[in-house]
């Protein structure tokens, strides 16, 4: 009834054959079963919670690492929105001043054929000063002026247009940089609680190491 006993404690305990042979040859000389058992017991439970402190310890290690490359990721993409963010507000730049020069070159034109068309009336002995000369004159330049109030405001809605990606980008920064912190501090608080818990489990041990010996 010893050994059978003894066996199955064993293992329950995840003890090795050898050690459950060890433990019944004690018992078969006589030595109290419950004194065994106890030291069996005892010597389980210390190697079950140092394996769990020690994963506690590694947990803890690798949450804290884990939050600290999570942030570096974020940041890396701050870092690109950021830069997309100011390649956006060089094109706004870019495209706004590209609308003044074309208006002015559409303006020049116009002066242009003004120029022509007020030539012309005169080679044809037309008073270019009033009557349908001065009309004809005042219909180009209202014209030519409309068309380059069109060019300004073709390239200023697509200035307008990078300045809107710029400001996607710069809030999507800011917001990388919010998720890289909360992801630090989301590391550090499960390190915490990974080493809280290898602390209580040392602390489980000791008050069952106290029971067993009692």
């Amino acid at each position: 009834m010893c050994i059978i006993t003894m066996t199955a404690l064993g293992t329950a305990l995840g003890m090795s054959a050898a050690a459950i042979s060890s433990a019944t040859a004690a018992s078969a000389a006589g030595v109290s079963l419950l004194g065994v058992a106890t030291g069996v017991a005892n010597a389980a439970l210390a190697v079950g919670v140092v394996g769990g402190v020690a994963g506690s310890a590694i947990g803890a290690v690798s949450s804290y690492s884990q939050g600290k490359q999570q942030q570096a990721m974020y940041n890396y993409q701050a870092q690109i929105n950021q830069e997309n963010a100011r390649i956006a507000q060089k094109n706004a730049a870019t495209e706004r001043q590209t609308g003044i020069e074309e208006a002015r070159l559409q303006r020049m034109k116009t002066l242009q054929v003004i120029g022509s068309q007020k030539t012309a009336m005169a080679a044809n002995g037309m008073d270019i000063t009033q009557g349908t000369s001065l009309d004809i004159i005042q219909d180009t330049a209202a014209m030519g002026e409309l068309d380059a109030l069109q060019i300004e405001t073709n390239y200023e809605k697509k200035a307008l247009a990078y300045e809107q990606q710029a400001n996607n980008f710069s809030n999507q920064a800011n917001l990388d940089v919010i998720s890289g912190r909360n992801a630090y501090k989301s590391g550090q608080i499960n390190a915490v609680t990974e080493g809280l818990n290898g602390v209580s489990k040392l602390g489980s041990v000791a008050n069952k190491w106290v029971g067993f010996g009692a």
